[in-house]
């Protein structure tokens, strides 16, 4: 039986691992409905948000860095005459200010910020650190988020709803680091940065009556684990947290329900209580 300290330790690696990671005009008809833009709509959580938020009538701009692959995105774009897909590659700055220009004027609802990179776990063990990774998983996790809010802050402010959402993680909790594994360093650290710029935009942008929302998803199933069967192959970076998961001590979430609980704290975000990092299920979360 593992000790709670070391079973302390795997749960933050599962946080790590299960936390997130994706037309040329909209249709005319849908003028009166709310819209969401979502950065990293290709799979998991941010494939999930377009489908929910498509189901319940709002116009999406679903974006991803290569959308001639994101196959199951284009099924739903295609099932949903509201949802255009748009290539966005967030760590880039042409490609967010060109997205930003092609949509100037465009109010948004809801600014989404789902993108990120986890990234290989191997070279993000201090001390065999692959220092180039650790600079992408920063300028994508966290330069990049606040590159796609800079840009499209314009088009936050000129709308009725007026919420920016950044999807955190409880594995860039600093007072949840203790004995821990020694693993994903870059990217705990990439989301701690992200949480603190989250909490200084929210204090900065509620004069402009924007809400900004620090939400961490919790442990959501976003590569299929749940749905293997017996005797499936399981990823190599999964193997050391599966006897867990299958213990019950690690619960995954579906991206359904997931996505459903992040809804619920999205629709209940106002500028009246700003800097809060909420978990999903709209528990205060430690920074």
């Amino acid at each position: 039986m593992p000790s709670l300290q070391s079973v302390a330790g795997w749960v933050l690696l599962a946080v790590a691992l299960f936390g997130q990671e994706n037309v040329e005009a909209m249709d005319d008809t849908s003028a009166a409905s709310p819209t969401v833009l979502i950065t990293g709509s290709n799979r998991g959580i941010g494939l999930e948000f377009a489908r929910q938020y498509a189901q319940s009538g709002w116009r999406v701009i679903a974006t991803c860095r290569r959308p001639s692959t994101a196959t199951d995105l284009q099924a739903i774009a295609d099932e949903y005459p509201t949802v255009v897909i748009e290539t966005l590659d967030i760590a880039n700055p042409v490609s967010v200010g060109a997205l930003a220009d092609k949509y100037e004027g465009q109010p948004i609802d809801v600014l989404l910020n789902n993108a990120a990179l986890l990234g290989d776990p191997r070279p993000q063990v201090f001390p065999d650190i692959d220092f180039d990774l650790f600079e992408r998983i920063l300028m994508t996790n966290t330069v990049g988020t606040i590159r796609v809010v800079t840009a499209f802050r314009d088009h936050v402010r000129a709308s009725e709803q007026k919420k920016i959402v950044v999807l955190g993680s409880a594995a860039g909790s600093i007072s949840q680091v203790s004995a821990a594994p020694n693993s994903y360093l870059p990217y705990r650290a990439s989301k701690a940065g992200l949480h603190l710029i989250a909490r200084n935009l929210s204090l900065h942008l509620a004069a402009d009556g924007i809400a900004v929302g620090l939400i961490n998803p919790g442990l959501v199933d976003t590569r299929g684990i749940l749905d293997l069967k017996p005797g499936d192959p399981v990823p190599e970076q999964f193997k050391p947290v599966m006897p867990l998961i299958e213990q019950g001590v690690i619960k995954l979430q579906t991206t359904e329900e997931a996505v459903a609980d992040i809804r619920v704290r999205i629709d209940e975000l106002s500028t009246e209580d700003p800097g809060r990092f909420m978990n999903y299920d709209g528990r205060e979360m430690p920074w």
